[in-house]
């Protein structure tokens, strides 16, 4: 790796220096664990806005609109742990691997950290929103017994516009990553 010159002071969230003079290669995640840590969970975690979802369902707002006669009256926050937990076993890749839900916002938000094991054997890091997406939908879609004519409803609440919009527009389960290919889609 190629050494540089310049220098950077790094400091805490709070403003205090935590180390000052530090070389640019020294922050680099091919050498820093830290680095390499935040970019890996990066790629990795997806959110998951199922009260979002609820009451997108319940109103028909789905996408990039609102489409009426496609409401969908579901207790998705009341069944909140069983949709979690098939979330967390579809996207799982082995028993005790890094997969990893955090719940925020009264269980409302949950952050999904997908094992990195699917990234490290996936071309882009869009494994992580498609395996939760998915996951999202059809736990959703399971929990319930959604029928095929509405199953369509659920995955405009988790995806959004996709595949219309090749950004996922108007969807509740999100990165903060934009998609790696405008131009090819996902997956």
């Amino acid at each position: 790796m190629a050494k540089y010159t310049e220098t950077i002071d790094l400091y805490s969230d709070d403003g205090k220096l935590l180390k000052g003079g530090v070389t640019l290669d020294r922050i680099s995640p091919l050498v820093n664990p830290a680095t390499s840590k935040i970019i890996d969970l990066t790629k990795r975690t997806i959110n998951v806005n199922l009260g979002g979802i609820q009451d997108a369902l319940k109103t028909g707002k789905l996408g990039k609109g609102k489409i009426k006669g496609r409401e969908l009256d579901l207790p998705i926050m009341e069944n909140k742990d069983a949709i979690v937990a098939r979330i967390k076993e579809m996207i799982q890749v082995e028993e005790g691997d890094d997969t990893e839900i955090l719940e925020f916002n009264g269980g409302k938000l949950q952050l999904v950290q997908v094992p990195a094991k699917r990234l490290m054997n996936a071309a882009t890091y869009d494994a992580a929103i498609t395996s939760v997406a998915s996951a999202t939908t059809y736990a959703i879609v399971d929990q319930f017994n959604i029928d095929a004519f509405n199953a369509s409803t659920v995955k405009a609440a988790c995806w959004g516009g996709y595949p219309h919009t090749q950004d996922l527009q108007g969807a509740l389960v999100t990165s903060i990553l934009n998609i790696p290919q405008n131009n090819e889609g996902l997956g």
